[in-house]
């Protein structure tokens, strides 16, 4: 824009259709990075992995959102037992799926929202449940939230989305032998259940 206007004076209608493409260029060239990135974890290209504290990817995860979180209101807990255990896994993939549930719980709920990111231990598995209280997703679009490119049908276009985010995570769960699931009513919110397999030391 400002390069734009260096040229001359920009009308307001000039203004709001250089707006415009930009939006779409970004939205163009997210979902493009989106697709790149799902296909390298699909593909297996990164494969390091490392003992990592899960419990320090979720913190660092929950300070990136501060600014996210205030802008809607929303309150977000984190609730993690101090004796979270270790895992084996790679740490940006780990720390991508965690951005992800925590955009989409941020995204998806009404301004003042309640949110919780929850860890717990089950004897051998590592329980990581993202919590919210926002719009939910109707039941017939239950069976297809992981789908690649699918978003649910009460999501409306003012929301931004390529509706690849789940897709993503539930890859990287996998790449961890992990599993992954949604529980949610429209209105009340939705929680996403991820379960990996702890470090044995």
């Amino acid at each position: 824009m400002d390069l734009i206007e260096r040229a001359g004076p920009v009308t307001d209608l000039q203004r709001d259709f250089i707006q415009r493409v930009q939006v779409s260029v970004h939205n163009i060239t997210h979902l493009v990075d989106e697709l790149v990135n799902l296909g390298r974890i699909e593909a297996g290209f990164d494969t390091h992995k490392e003992n990592l504290r899960l419990d320090q990817i979720i913190r660092f995860s929950a300070d990136s959102f501060k600014k996210a979180l205030g802008e809607k209101g929303h309150h977000l807990q984190v609730q993690l037992p101090e004796d979270f255990p270790g895992l084996f896994g790679n740490p940006v993939e780990l720390r991508q799926a965690v951005d992800q549930l925590l955009d989409n719980a941020i995204k998806y709920t009404p301004a003042g929202g309640n949110l919780l990111l929850q860890g717990e231990l089950e004897e051998s598995q590592v329980i990581l449940q993202v919590k919210d209280n926002g719009i939910g997703i109707p039941v017939q679009d239950l069976p297809y939230i992981f789908d690649k490119f699918y978003r649910a049908s009460n999501v409306t276009n003012d929301v931004p989305g390529t509706g690849l985010g789940l897709a993503i995570v539930k890859s990287i769960v996998e790449n961890h032998e992990g599993r992954i699931w949604v529980e949610s009513k429209p209105g009340e919110g939705t929680t996403v259940t991820v379960v990996l397999p702890r470090l044995e030391l």
